[in-house]
């Protein structure tokens, strides 16, 4: 049995949402961002989202919040047609069809440079590098911590598309091929 469900997982500024929106477009599938359950979560707890950030950031709080996320993942209805994003959908929807949008460092810290998003005034290109990069270590860490999965082996996904000079549309599109490909061998 499988899921009719894509998840998807990314580094920063691969294109994550565009291909998310296109993908439910496409295939007429619901999209349910984790980053939507924390902004609810966060309201449910009368805070804001940096305010729940912050607490997030706390080492004694991330199981509690990590857990809360993993939770809603796993009471996912299996039949939905659904695009999931969360850095552990793969692990929580392990019979989806589970994807990984890749970028490297300095693709993804020139796309934060350039739209000047996260940057504090005068940020150069070398600092928002040496950001990124320490962004995804300690997610990195978080996750081996918590859960002692490293999210970023791409032996949990059934595809890793690299996005560094590739367009959305065609990442979205690339990806329908695939998951239709890989239902049709579900199916068999």
């Amino acid at each position: 049995m499988f899921f009719d469900m894509i998840t998807l997982w990314w580094k920063s500024w691969s294109w994550k949402t565009t291909v998310w929106q296109l993908l439910a477009d496409k295939l007429w599938f619901e999209r349910i961002s984790i980053g939507d359950i924390k902004k609810k979560l966060a309201e449910d707890m009368g805070m804001t989202m940096l305010e729940r950030d912050q607490l997030w950031d706390k080492p004694e709080n991330r199981e509690e919040f990590d857990l809360k996320y993993e939770d809603y993942q796993k009471s996912l209805n299996p039949h939905w047609d659904t695009v999931l994003d969360w850095r552990m959908a793969f692990w929580c929807q392990p019979t989806a069809f589970n994807v990984f949008l890749n970028i490297s460092l300095e693709e993804s810290a020139q796309r934060i440079f350039n739209a000047e998003r996260w940057l504090n005034g005068d940020m150069s290109l070398e600092g928002v590098v040496a950001m990124t990069k320490t962004r995804n270590e300690r997610h990195s860490a978080v996750y081996k911590e918590l859960y002692d999965v490293d999210i970023f082996d791409f032996e949990h996904y059934d595809l890793v598309i690299s996005s560094d000079s590739i367009h959305a549309v065609w990442i979205a599109e690339t990806i329908v091929k695939a998951y239709t490909a890989w239902k049709e061998t579900m199916l068999k």
